[in-house]
C-alpha cells in the first residue's frame, strides 16, 4: 500500500488508491506543457490551463448608496463572469409610517449601459427592507472610467410627497 502523503509519483498514484489502476486516464496526469511540476494543482490534469478557467461571478461587500430621512438604500454589487455588474438595491424604511408610491431611478454616463427591472413593490412598510430592485450595468470603457450613478428617489410619506436626488461613485475595485 502506498504511504500516506507519499508524493513523488504522477497522477497514477491517486488512481491506484481508488482502484483505477491508471488505465486510460494516465496520459492526463502527464507533466504540464510548461515543464513546471504543479503537484496537487494538476490533480485533474490539464496543466497550466486550469487557472485560466472561465471567470466566475464575484460578490462585493454591500455598500450604502443613499441614507436620508428614514430611507436607506443598500447596493449589493456582483461582478458577473461576462464582465457586467448586477446590483441588487435593497430599500429600508426606518420610519413608523409607510413610504408609498415609491420610485427609484438611476442614470449613468453614456459609456455605461443600464438595464433596470421593476422594484418588487411600490410600498415600503415601516421598519422593513422587504422591497428590492435589480439592475445590470455594462461599462463599455473597459475600466478606463469608473462606474457612476445619479439617483432620483420619489415617494409619499404621511401624505407628503418626497423627491430626493443622490449620486453613487464609490463602487468597489473592479467595477470601474
Amino acid at each position: 500500500a502506498p504511504a500516506a502523503g507519499g508524493g513523488g509519483g504522477g497522477g497514477g498514484d491517486l488512481l491506484d488508491l481508488l482502484g483505477g489502476g491508471g488505465g486510460d486516464l494516465a496520459p492526463a496526469a502527464a507533466a504540464p506543457a510548461g515543464g513546471a511540476d504543479l503537484g496537487l494543482l494538476d490533480i485533474f490534469g490539464g496543466g497550466g490551463a486550469a487557472p485560466a478557467a472561465a471567470p466566475v461571478a464575484q460578490d462585493a461587500p454591500p455598500m450604502v448608496a443613499y441614507e436620508k430621512n428614514g430611507l436607506k438604500i443598500t447596493f449589493f454589487p456582483r461582478k458577473e463572469a461576462d464582465g457586467s455588474s448586477t446590483i441588487v438595491a435593497k430599500f429600508c424604511n426606518s420610519l413608523d409610517a409607510p413610504m408609498t408610491n415609491f420610485v427609484f431611478e438611476a442614470a449613468v454616463p453614456k459609456f455605461v449601459r443600464l438595464t433596470m427591472q421593476q422594484a418588487t413593490g411600490q410600498i415600503l412598510p415601516p421598519h422593513t427592507d422587504a422591497v428590492t430592485q435589480t439592475f445590470n450595468c455594462v461599462n463599455t470603457s473597459n475600466g478606463e472610467k469608473g462606474l457612476l450613478m445619479k439617483l432620483r428617489i420619489g415617494y409619499m410619506v404621511n401624505g407628503a410627497p418626497v423627491q430626493e436626488m443622490g449620486q453613487v461613485g464609490n463602487f468597489p475595485s473592479g467595477y470601474q
